[in-house]
């Protein structure tokens, strides 16, 4: 049964990504305002939903038990409900603990509603130091490429050697934020935390001029990286 009702929700979750894939940009947002619209006014008013689901039910019963065709059924039990429910203590019965009910399952959805919102929040400015101390870190990187680039010496490559003076000169990143975040990187997205370890992995494996010009290839990457994570953390806000 666990099985089946995961497979089922991702089914509905590739349905979804696949009609906000065709439809494009700004329907993908109307269709997510809407969907947050009617998330909101389902929670809103489920107790007013409820109550009116209850009334009706009550009135079904009523119509049952007071109903011709339903005597033949079981006379002796309905017509033992059929004093119950037409007494005038039922209505108010049935009223209260309706409502007893009703508060309690509001009170259940306001209090989840806030915890979920809260831990949402902390989620989220949890994500943002993140990224803050990753972009911090890479954007000091990017200052090294470019110094890398401006410098001439690079301009001249053959069979992975650097001329003219032949040198292999100390190259050491900056990584001190990515092994001091540790695990809390795999807050953010899938494919951009794949990326990021791709390229840290390259960084930390350079220690000389040569081995950045072995994983150039990857390490001149980063600057897509940096516009992908501001892109991110803008999206966040």
């Amino acid at each position: 049964m666990a099985v089946s009702r995961s497979g089922a929700g991702h089914r509905l979750r590739q349905g979804w990504n696949r009609v906000c894939l065709v439809a494009g940009r700004p329907a993908r947002q109307t269709l997510r305002l809407m969907r947050f619209l009617i998330t909101g006014f389902v929670v809103f008013f489920s107790p007013l939903i409820v109550w009116l689901i209850l009334a009706v039910n009550r009135e079904l019963i009523h119509y049952i038990v007071n109903a011709r065709w339903a005597g033949f059924i079981a006379p002796d039990a309905l017509r033992t409900m059929r004093e119950d429910v037409n007494s005038r203590w039922f209505v108010s019965g049935f009223n209260e603990a309706a409502l007893g009910g009703l508060l309690t399952l509001y009170g259940v959805i306001v209090t989840v509603w806030y915890y979920h919102s809260v831990r949402q929040q902390e989620v989220v400015e949890k994500r943002l130091f993140v990224i803050d101390e990753l972009l911090e870190e890479l954007k000091k990187n990017k200052k090294m490429l470019d110094a890398l680039a401006a410098d001439r010496r690079f301009l001249c490559e053959t069979s992975g050697e650097l001329f003219p003076d032949g040198t292999d000169e100390l190259m050491v990143f900056h990584t001190r934020a990515w092994q001091r975040l540790g695990a809390d990187v795999a807050m953010l997205p899938r494919i951009l935390h794949l990326k990021l370890s791709v390229l840290y992995s390259c960084l930390m494996d350079c220690g000389a001029t040569g081995d950045y010009q072995r994983r150039r290839a990857t390490i001149d990457r980063l600057p897509d990286i940096i516009t992908e994570l501001q892109r991110y953390r803008r999206r966040l806000n």
